[in-house]
């Protein structure tokens, strides 16, 4: 595991530190990625000091960006990336009626899905020389249901988890598994736009509420994607390829 390097997006995000402090827990040197040089510079005091740590500015949207990172860090850890997580996201409100609309929506599309296809393209190609890989991409329920006030969120990350079941089959050949995680409602700070857990967490009603909507009785956390992924990236198997795993604790079949 010394020698296995794991890129994540977004990586100041709640998703982002979480996966990132997983990954390294198991053994990966992990490169920290965010458009964001003081939410980085936040997370290197949040994440502690470790030579398995590599902090780097980087915008998905940029392709050129992208690949000057991924050359930064074969010359200077000394191995490719092994490891893809595209979780760097935008979650809006956008409602079709509003003017604003559209262009909110380009901005959503650029950096969910296109920044997605940046990195890919990117490193997958490294992926594809030394003959594997693990791409992860961190797409949302809303995905595959749909969202209200959300509609270009949600199509961004139905066209990734699309994108993610297309890649399967094009890399697969290659040793390359990609693989998709669908997150429900979780406690981030992205998510409270729409729905302040953390406050309905601790309101009265919270175990009604939390009980009513998800089978498994609570709202999700980033540690709980992070377990996921961490798992994505270390199991042996080639056989789990194109699979979307929704993590919604259980709310689809809960719902009446």
């Amino acid at each position: 595991m010394s020698k296995q390097v794991a890129l994540v997006t977004g990586a100041a995000g709640g998703f982002g530190s979480a996966i990132g402090r997983s990954l390294h827990d198991v053994g990966y040197h992990v490169v920290l990625a965010d458009i964001s040089q003081q939410r980085l510079e936040a997370l290197s005091e949040h994440l502690g000091a470790s030579s398995r740590y590599t902090y780097m500015v980087m915008d998905v949207c940029d392709i050129t960006q992208v690949q000057a990172v991924a050359d930064t860090i074969q010359a200077n850890v000394g191995e490719n990336i092994n490891v893809l997580v595209n979780n760097a996201g935008i979650l809006e409100k956008n409602y079709c009626l509003q003017d604003t609309g559209p262009p909110a929506a380009d901005k959503i599309f650029d950096v969910n899905l296109k920044g997605c296809f940046n990195c890919t393209s990117v490193l997958s190609r490294k992926m594809a020389k030394q003959r594997y890989g693990r791409i992860i991409n961190i797409a949302s329920i809303a995905g595959v249901w749909g969202a209200s006030g959300g509609s270009a969120y949600a199509a961004s990350k139905a066209g990734l988890i699309k994108a993610s079941e297309s890649w399967a089959r094009e890399l697969g050949p290659l040793n390359i598994v990609v693989t998709a995680v669908a997150p429900g409602i979780c406690k981030t700070n992205m998510f409270g736009q729409f729905i302040n857990v953390e406050k309905a967490s601790a309101s009265e009603n919270a175990s009604k509420l939390e009980k009513s909507m998800v089978p498994s009785g609570r709202f999700g956390t980033p540690e709980d994607i992070a377990e996921v992924v961490t798992f994505l990236a270390t199991c042996k198997t080639t056989f789990i390829n194109g699979t979307v795993i929704e993590m919604d604790g259980g709310m689809r079949v809960g719902q009446i």
